[in-house]
């Protein structure tokens, strides 16, 4: 079993393909997972993958909460899991947390990150009802007895830990002046921001608003999907993966 002692803690990792090597962040309530379908997809395309599940997550050591800055807490465990792999500079693929972990990685150390693709980002709460979508949520996916079954399935022991830290941190009052929206200009490399069309946690102004903040990035919305576009319009998001990574991973010869 693919397991990493980085910084105090142990890390689940499964790496593939050949090529230049892209990371995928899962979401806030995922494992590595998440990206069964598109990891095929990226090693037919000729790149390395490298997917974990962060800590807390998985297979990965349990962590019981989450501090103020555990956004900032997923920079520093990319960063320590690259040194460990003997890994320079990547592309990365990320979703919700891990497409806001992916850009503040990217500005903090952007000789690290070559391009990135975000999908459904968030960098700030101030001034957006994160409430109502947790509302949402809990009405339909968190009340299906399935959901809850592949929860189980993925994270083990861990399943109830995992969505309870989510809640309790994302509408924590204490939470609700988070911003890192500092870091978007200084995000060096090109980037796609990807949008579902029927986000409940986030509209897609904020990702729009994000795009506007980043020095080269471009913003594309997907219908018929909502906060996890890659599962909801496979094809669409697959499609604008394929031809963003094509495009600038490895960077084009000057």
């Amino acid at each position: 079993m693919p397991r990493l002692k980085v910084l105090d803690h142990h890390v689940y990792y499964e790496t593939g393909g050949q090529g230049p090597p892209v990371v995928l962040l899962h979401h806030a309530t995922a494992t590595l997972q998440n990206w069964q379908k598109q990891i095929p997809l990226l090693h037919e395309l000729g790149y390395t993958t490298l997917a974990y599940d962060r800590h807390g997550f998985g297979r990965s050591d349990p962590l019981p909460a989450w501090t103020l800055d555990y956004h900032e807490e997923g920079v520093n465990e990319l960063i320590a899991l690259l040194d460990a792999l003997g890994w320079d500079q990547v592309a990365l693929v990320g979703h919700s947390d891990g497409a806001t972990i992916s850009l503040m990685t990217a500005a903090r150390h952007p000789d690290r990150v070559g391009a990135i693709v975000a999908e459904a980002p968030h960098m700030w709460i101030r001034g957006l009802d994160v409430a109502s979508g947790f509302d949402t949520f809990r009405k339909t996916v968190d009340a299906s007895p399935r959901f809850h079954r592949a929860m189980q399935r993925v994270h083990g022991p861990q399943a109830q830990q995992v969505l309870r830290r989510w809640y309790e941190r994302w509408l924590d009052p204490a939470f609700r002046d988070w911003d890192v929206s500092a870091d978007l200009p200084r995000v060096q490399c090109p980037v796609l921001v990807l949008h579902g069309e029927h986000d409940i946690f986030f509209p897609y102004s904020h990702s729009q608003a994000i795009a506007a903040q980043l020095p080269s990035a471009v913003v594309e919305l997907i219908p018929d999907a909502g906060h996890v576009p890659h599962r909801e319009n496979r094809p669409l998001f697959e499609r604008y993966l394929r031809q963003f990574l094509l495009q600038h991973w490895p960077p084009p010869p000057i």
